[in-house]
């Protein structure tokens, strides 16, 4: 396999990716887009996270670029209709967050059902208020989720454990012995929300996805429900959620991503709402799994092509 250029163009453990002599590797975090317009024609694979843009005007100068690489989950900073015009693949490595960003959703649902970061607050403030902070235990409730890929199904895995009903909802059918092993039933979208005690969100953002949730889905909730978006921030429209909650439509919801990084004031006032700065994936696990994972990936793509 003769040398090829990899450019890394966003942080990343570069020895993790493990990749051999056989690549002649540049790493530039900070590389503006720019920068990247003008280097990106010597160049046979890019990896990229989330902030990095690989537009069509940059795929359109990547003369060579035979692959793009991202690792975790989601693709939607990639043109994927320029790339694969062009004939570029485009790999990331969404398994190796499974885990991670499940387990994150439980314990956003727990902090939820037990008001964990209001009692934090009240209590550093020297305040003793055991009867304010009455929650609700999961044991018992329905779970909905809207999206039952990987990350999906493994929340659903672990919310049968904790003896909880299972709804799912998605767009592609899902095989009969998954469903049973997780005890899960599939619903349309709308009943998913209206039946659910706990809604956590799990698709893709796309044309169809976009603003999913929005001022009419947050109507259908149970009042007192509570909703969880570790997917993209752009599934949920922020002022209609910044309603629902104001109203108190809903008891709460709890956010890892947002319609814009970081987010507007207007959201993070928003009553019983949980805010975290897109760490679903952030385990130190997960971190080194997705990075190795997207090296063993290249180094495969590349020795299958020469």
């Amino acid at each position: 396999m003769a040398n090829r250029k990899v450019l890394i163009c966003d942080t990343v453990d570069v020895a993790s990716l493990a990749l051999s002599e056989d690549f002649e590797v540049d790493y530039l975090p900070k590389i503006t887009p720019e920068e990247l317009l003008e280097k990106v024609a010597n160049y046979d694979a890019v990896v990229v996270r989330s902030r990095t843009k690989i537009d069509s005007n940059v795929i359109e100068r990547a003369v060579r670029l035979k692959l793009i690489a991202r690792p975790g989950t989601g693709l939607d900073n990639i043109d994927l209709r320029a790339a694969n015009a062009k004939g570029i693949e485009v790999v990331n490595s969404p398994e190796a967050l499974v885990e991670a960003v499940a387990e994150q959703v439980v314990g956003l649902m727990l902090a939820l059902a037990r008001k964990t970061p209001s009692a934090d607050a009240s209590t550093r403030s020297g305040r003793w208020e055991k009867e304010r902070f009455v929650g609700v235990e999961l044991r018992g409730r329905t779970i909905g989720i809207a999206g039952m890929g990987r990350i999906g199904r493994r929340v659903g895995e672990i919310a049968k454990v904790l003896g909880m009903s299972v709804l799912g909802y998605d767009i592609i059918e899902i095989g009969r012995d998954v469903l049973a092993s997780i005890g899960c039933t599939m619903v349309d979208l709308d009943t998913l929300f209206s039946s659910s005690d706990f809604v956590t969100l799990h698709v893709p953002l796309s044309p169809e996805t976009r603003h999913l949730v929005d001022s009419r889905r947050l109507s259908l909730m149970k009042k007192g429900s509570f909703l969880i978006n570790t997917s993209r921030g752009e599934v949920i429209e922020e002022y209609a959620l910044v309603e629902a909650l104001t109203a108190g439509t809903i008891g709460g919801a709890a956010l890892d991503v947002f319609e814009t990084e970081p987010p507007s004031p207007e959201i993070l006032t928003a009553p019983n709402l949980i805010a975290t700065p897109h760490i679903g994936g952030q385990t130190a696990e997960a971190q080194r799994m997705a990075i190795s994972v997207t090296g063993s990936k290249i180094t495969q793509f590349f020795q299958r092509h020469g």
